[in-house]
């Protein structure tokens, strides 16, 4: 096999599932050959070693992969973009970023994952085989990348760090690495493309998109080394942020069932399989039955409007991940996604308080997204379905089932949803 991971020299100490997953992700070749190898500490006889990192803190219990390149770049790799997290991740980070600095990390933290290659790979060659080599060769340059070890979850891409030597950052890489998330990842780039100069906010540039052994990459130019953290996740941006972005590719009043979106999001359920898709279904009768002629106005959204996802840099606001943008939703969805993500994502509640929570946006701050009084019930109610019909995606699509959204939980809410709009 490609990948060999086990505990070698400490069984007590097998390296965790997320650590597997990741590996799998990364660098199982898409045709199964066995010219790359990824193990623990040390590479097998006859191989090369073309990578190391260090596994932080341990392979049982792996959060991050530390590219030990040079010392610059691996201390970069955990210490940067400090402003992005809360003080006390960013002060341990800034610490380990420092060990790595001085060398010291290296020596503390001696479990590390090896990725090598067979003797028939040569140098030239390596680049069809190696992530990191086929982005130097994009970018220009060699490069490293720290690597997030995270658990599994139906969004789960790699998300690649890319570093020069020196410590100075080079990008951000996403992996898709199947159905579900490849589709995430050429989404992020079409939507970066059409909206970088259209939203009242700035976006990290797009260095390239393509496919590579079975993937689809995305990589994006550096943030500023300064950007910050949004400081409160209970007083979102100004709506006429969101608003702009809705406005970015032009809007258009149409009847609900009229709708280019609504009969898409019909289309889609309806080729999906399984209680929780026939629940939506239904659903989506129910609604249209008694709101289908109701006009509403229709553009693009984020799709992912969370605390996580933006950033400022002064008084200038930066957003990423536009994974999950549209150009057709009903305009509002994005306020609604931000108390539903806090709720359900950040303080990890109930997926009812999420619904709550969106409900009690819909009423209080849909009017700053110029959504009139007797639309917002039904605004709650699409968004809802929205967020149901992407879990369900994601699920067929390989991802597995979101931990909070799951049919279990979502069920009743759709039995519900006639009388909520």
């Amino acid at each position: 096999m490609p990948t060999t991971l086990d505990g070698g020299p400490h069984p007590a100490a097998e390296p965790s599932e997320a650590l597997r997953t990741l590996v799998t992700q990364l660098w199982r070749p898409s045709d199964d050959a066995p010219t790359i190898h990824v193990t623990l500490d040390r590479a097998p006889a006859g191989h090369r070693v073309v990578e190391r990192y260090a596994v932080v803190p341990t392979p049982a219990r792996a959060r991050f992969l530390v590219p030990l390149v040079t010392r610059r770049s691996a201390a970069a790799s955990v210490g940067g973009y400090g402003g992005l997290r809360p003080p006390g991740v960013r002060a341990a980070r800034a610490l380990l970023g420092l060990g790595f600095r001085s060398g010291l990390a290296q020596h503390a933290l001696r479990r590390t994952l090896v990725v090598s290659a067979g003797d028939g790979l040569s140098g030239r060659s390596i680049a069809g085989h190696l992530l990191t080599a086929h982005l130097s060769e994009i970018l220009g340059g060699r490069l490293a990348a720290g690597i997030s070890v995270r658990e599994p979850d139906p969004n789960l891409k790699p998300v690649l760090q890319l570093l020069h030597p020196d410590g100075r950052p080079a990008g951000f890489a996403k992996v898709g690495w199947n159905e579900a998330t490849r589709g995430l990842v050429t989404r992020e780039a079409q939507a970066t493309a059409a909206v970088r100069h259209a939203v009242p906010a700035r976006l990290p540039e797009l260095l390239h998109h393509g496919r590579w052994q079975g993937r689809d990459l995305v990589v994006t130019a550096p943030l500023p080394p300064g950007v910050r953290r949004h400081p409160d996740p209970d007083r979102p941006p100004d709506p006429r942020i969101p608003l702009g972005v809705a406005e970015s590719c032009g809007t258009r009043l149409l009847p609900l069932a009229a709708s280019g979106y609504w009969r898409e999001l019909t289309a889609e359920v309806g080729a999906m399989a399984g209680e929780a898709p026939a629940a939506i279904r239904a659903a989506m009768e129910r609604v249209e039955a008694a709101r289908g002629g109701t006009e509403l106005r229709f553009g693009r959204w984020h799709g992912d409007w969370t605390p996580w996802n933006l950033g400022w840099n002064g008084r200038e606001l930066w957003i990423w991940d536009w994974e999950h943008s549209t150009a057709e939703v009903p305009v509002g969805f994005d306020p609604l996604h931000w108390r539903f993500q806090v709720a359900v994502a950040l303080r990890d509640l109930p997926l009812d308080d999420g619904v709550a929570a969106v409900r009690a946006a819909a009423r209080a701050e849909l009017g700053g997204m110029g959504v009139p009084a007797g639309e917002r019930g039904l605004l709650a109610v699409l968004y809802l379905l929205e967020m149901f019909v992407r879990t369900c995606r994601l699920e067929q699509g390989g991802g597995g089932w979101h931990s909070r959204v799951f049919p279990e939980a979502m069920l009743p809410i759709l039995r519900e949803m006639e009388t909520m709009g």
